[in-house]
């Protein structure tokens, strides 16, 4: 019988896009740690997937790329930090973050979600596709993983 799931760590982003794959390579970092069994680590490729899991009460924290300057700085922010911040662009995908959440609290009954946390690194704007991250975004990655790490044992998840 496994554990019921207390927490969720849900990578958003693309690997072969560059920098926009960091989020990948935060949750990379976090399963070569022991984690505790009641917490989730999960990747998505699109927002869009989100809508579905934000419909239950386990707290979510989101590990995706930003863009913003300067490259490989890890920023924490709530949903609606993330709605109110217009120069941070959250999402290269066609649904964003804040979209998924408020899509998501819309078709809830009574608008309710899960609780959600943003931690991201800044990324400067892709300009190819590629497998690598940059300098910057990879020296962000253990920064990232350590302030999820910080939430899930602060209970701020």
């Amino acid at each position: 019988m496994s554990a019921p799931v207390r927490a969720r760590v849900i990578a958003l982003g693309q690997p072969s896009a560059g920098d926009d794959g960091v989020g990948v390579a935060v949750l990379a970092a976090l399963r070569a740690r022991a984690l505790p069994p009641d917490v989730e680590l999960s990747h998505l490729s699109d927002a869009t997937a989100l809508v579905s899991l934000l419909d239950s009460q386990v707290p979510i924290i989101l590990v995706d790329a930003v863009l913003a300057c300067p490259a490989g700085q890890v920023v924490e922010l709530g949903p609606d930090e993330l709605a109110s911040s217009e120069p941070l662009r959250m999402s290269s995908h066609g649904l964003g973050i804040s979209e998924a959440i408020g899509l998501a609290r819309a078709l809830s009954d009574g608008g309710d979600v899960a609780p959600v946390r943003i931690v991201a690194i800044t990324i400067n704007r892709p300009e190819r596709y590629g497998h690598g991250l940059s300098d910057e975004a990879l020296a962000a990655v253990p920064v990232a993983a350590a302030r999820v790490l910080s939430l899930l044992e602060t209970d701020h998840a």
